[in-house]
């Protein structure tokens, strides 16, 4: 592998497992068919930029996306060990700080453990032939003295190459604009439940229920609902959730506050606490789904008739709220907020706030000692 560290292709910003790329190319991508027909075009004519630069939730497909360009490009499927083994490929999707001397053309021989810089390996001729590619990964990862020696490569590209950034935080410091503004941009939102549910069942093996459940609470990030997925009892752990929360239309603060203690504090590492949240952000999203009478968008089939009551009581603002307060929810747990206190405004906001929250005839039913521990 030509990139420095070896670094390969990971599930948390692609839509691939763990060390795999998409070797197929454009096949392989889940999702963005307006942006994967214009690059197939832009492929077809030889007409691609020098610089691309990926940005999008975490998750998404972003790094998929710049490799199966790289793939198609480099004729990677016809290649020994596919694309992570061509040498016209250089990747570099870590999580440790992108330094200047990774970047800057140095002697590869002085640390040939590290691979060469990015600055030699586009120096050099491309060994198949047809030119030569760069991937980095959470490129707000660049040391600002790294961006200064990235912006010199973006402004004289050598020729036949093609530089990919891609980041979840465009807006970071580490990122000035002038890099933005040498690469041709695009801009991946959250896919479809539907597609992300059937790419799971066809490609990755996965069973129709758990497929539903995880597509379903993944936000439209497909390497999220692949990384749920692995889960053991995902399907019965988000019921439950799912249960916990309709049952605090019964209950008053005092069990809206006994369910958060449960999430946050028998949880580890906010694992409960990002999982019931996911869960119940989907179903606020059915219950905007039918209050604006489009039912066949909802995914929590089993539980369509508490949706609908929701939707009915709460109409499309009230519904829209707790939808909006559930992704604050996790943008906070995201933040490394603390669960509980996250967990407590929620299910405060939810049932106590104007207008009132939901309420139902059902029996309650407490978390399982599963969840408990």
């Amino acid at each position: 592998m030509a990139g420095r560290g070896k670094a390969q292709a990971r599930a948390e910003d692609g839509g691939s497992p763990a060390g795999a790329t998409p070797d197929r190319g454009l096949a392989d991508v889940v999702g963005h068919l307006p942006t994967v027909q214009a690059l197939r075009m832009r492929l077809a004519s030889g007409t691609v930029s020098h610089a691309y630069w990926v940005s999008g939730p975490s998750q998404v497909g972003k790094t998929t996306l710049a490799l199966a360009v790289a793939a198609e490009f480099l004729d990677a499927e016809g290649w020994p060990g596919g694309l992570t083994s061509h040498p016209d490929l250089w990747l570099e999707d870590g999580t440790a700080t992108l330094r200047v001397e990774q970047i800057r053309r140095g002697d590869p021989e002085a640390d040939p453990d590290q691979g060469p810089t990015l600055q030699h390996f586009l120096s050099l001729s491309s060994f198949a032939g047809r030119g030569k590619v760069a991937v980095i990964g959470n490129a707000d990862r660049l040391s600002l003295e790294a961006a200064s020696a990235m912006l010199r490569l973006l402004e004289e590209p050598p020729p036949s190459t093609m530089i990919w950034l891609c980041t979840a935080k465009p807006d970071s410091e580490a990122l000035p604009n002038t890099l933005r503004s040498r690469c041709q941009q695009l801009l991946l939102g959250p896919v479809d439940a539907e597609l992300i549910e059937g790419w799971m069942m066809s490609t990755k093996g996965v069973s129709p229920e758990t497929a539903r459940v995880s597509s379903a609470i993944c936000l439209g990030r497909p390497g999220l609902g692949l990384e749920m997925a692995a889960q053991p009892e995902l399907a019965r752990r988000a019921e439950e959730w799912l249960q916990a929360l309709l049952d605090c239309a019964n209950s008053g603060p005092a069990g809206w506050l006994d369910l958060s203690r449960d999430l946050a504090e028998r949880g580890t590492d906010k694992q409960l606490a990002v999982g019931a949240m996911r869960v119940w952000a989907s179903f606020l999203r059915d219950c905007c789904c039918l209050a604006v009478g489009v039912p066949e968008l909802a995914r929590w089939p089993a539980q369509r008739a508490a949706a609908a009551r929701w939707a009915e009581q709460l109409g499309l603002d009230g519904c829209a709220r707790r939808y909006d307060l559930a992704l604050d929810a996790l943008s906070r747990l995201a933040e490394r907020a603390t669960p509980r206190l996250v967990l407590d405004r929620f299910l405060l906001l939810t049932f106590g706030s104007d207008p009132p929250g939901p309420t139902s005839g059902e029996p309650q039913a407490a978390l399982s000692g599963s969840d408990r521990r």
